[in-house]
C-alpha cells in the first residue's frame, strides 16, 4: 500500500512514523467543503457540531470515539456529500468546547446518548426525516444506547458502526491480556470502572441487550485491531439472525482500531455509499 506524505517531504530511511486515522483539520481543510458550526442545545449546555449542508431529508450524523475528535469522523463526509445528504458532526460531553458532565467522567454511552439525542432533535427540526447514525468506537456505544433507549429512535434508518467495543467485559480481558497481565486484573478494571461510574457494563452490551430499535448495520472491523479484539465484530454479525437485526459485517485485514478506512479506502467508501444510496431521501419540490 502506498500513502503520500503531506507536504511533500521524503524522510530518510529508519524515520519512524505512523498512518494518520483521520484527514486533518475541518470540512474545509480536508476536504474543501463548505460548512458551519452549529450549537446544539443538549441538558448540559450547547455542544458545538460541524454541518455541511445537503438537499436530502436523511441526515447523517456522526459519532466519534472516545479521546477523539470530530475530525476521525469526516474521513467520508465526501462519500456522503456526493449522496446529498446533510453531515452532522457532533460533540459530546467532556469533549473540547463541549459542556462537562457533573463528574467529569466518560460514562461509555451510558450518558452520552443524551447528546446524540439532542442532536437528531435539532436535525430534526432543521428539516431531517430520517437520520443515519454512524458510531466510530465508543461512538458505537453512544449509538446502542440511542437506539436502546431514546424516543426518537424510530427516526433512524440506518447504522454504521467502526470497531464499537460493545463487549466492554471481553475488551478488559483482552487488554489485560494484551499487557501479560492474568485475566483477574481485566475483571478487576472492569469492576474499578463500574463503581467509578456507576452503570453496569453488560447493559451496554448489544447482545445481550439488544436496542428496541434495530436499523439495519454495516459494521466495521480490522482483523488486527489491538484494542478492540475483532471477535465481538464477528460474535454481533453472527447473532444477527436470532436477533431479528440485518447486519452486513465487513472485515478488513491489517490496520488498528478504527483503521479500516486507512487499510482499504476505496473498498471503505464503496461499502457506505452501497449502503447509504437506497437510505437517500431526496427533498422534492413541494417541500
Amino acid at each position: 500500500m502506498t500513502r503520500t506524505i503531506l507536504g511533500g517531504a521524503t524522510p530518510s530511511i529508519g524515520t519512524s512514523g505512523s498512518v494518520n486515522v483521520s484527514p486533518p483539520g475541518d470540512p474545509d481543510i480536508a476536504w474543501g467543503l463548505r460548512y458551519s458550526e452549529i450549537m446544539i442545545p443538549t441538558e448540559l449546555g450547547p455542544a458545538p457540531a460541524w454541518h455541511v449542508p445537503g438537499d436530502d431529508t436523511t441526515w447523517f450524523i456522526a459519532i466519534h470515539g472516545q479521546n477523539a475528535r470530530r475530525k476521525a469522523t469526516q474521513k467520508i463526509l465526501p462519500v456522503v456529500h456526493r449522496l446529498g445528504m446533510p453531515f452532522l458532526a457532533i460533540t459530546y460531553r467532556n469533549d473540547e468546547g463541549a459542556p462537562a458532565s457533573p463528574d467529569g467522567l466518560i460514562h461509555l454511552g451510558d450518558t452520552e446518548w443524551r447528546d446524540l439525542e439532542a442532536a437528531v432533535r435539532t436535525a430534526r427540526d432543521m428539516g431531517a426525516r430520517r437520520v443515519v447514525l454512524y458510531g466510530t468506537s465508543m461512538g458505537g456505544l453512544v449509538t446502542g444506547q440511542f437506539l436502546a433507549r431514546s424516543p426518537l429512535a424510530d427516526l433512524v434508518s440506518g447504522v454504521i458502526m467502526d470497531a464499537s467495543p460493545y463487549d466492554l467485559e471481553r475488551v478488559s480481558a483482552w487488554n489485560a491480556g494484551r499487557f501479560g497481565m492474568p485475566a483477574f486484573a481485566g475483571w478487576l478494571s472492569s469492576r474499578v470502572v463500574e463503581w467509578r461510574i456507576g452503570i453496569d457494563q453488560d447493559d451496554l452490551h448489544l447482545i445481550h441487550h439488544p436496542p428496541a430499535v434495530k436499523p439495519p448495520l454495516l459494521l466495521f472491523h480490522t482483523d488486527a485491531d489491538t484494542q478492540v479484539p475483532v471477535q465481538i465484530s464477528r460474535d454481533l454479525a453472527a447473532a444477527g439472525p436470532r436477533l431479528n437485526w440485518d447486519i452486513q459485517y465487513e472485515e478488513f485485514p491489517g490496520g488498528d482500531h478504527t483503521e479500516a478506512w486507512n487499510v482499504d479506502r476505496q473498498r471503505y467508501d464503496r461499502l457506505v455509499g452501497d449502503f447509504l444510496t437506497p437510505l437517500a431521501e431526496p427533498r422534492t419540490r413541494d417541500d
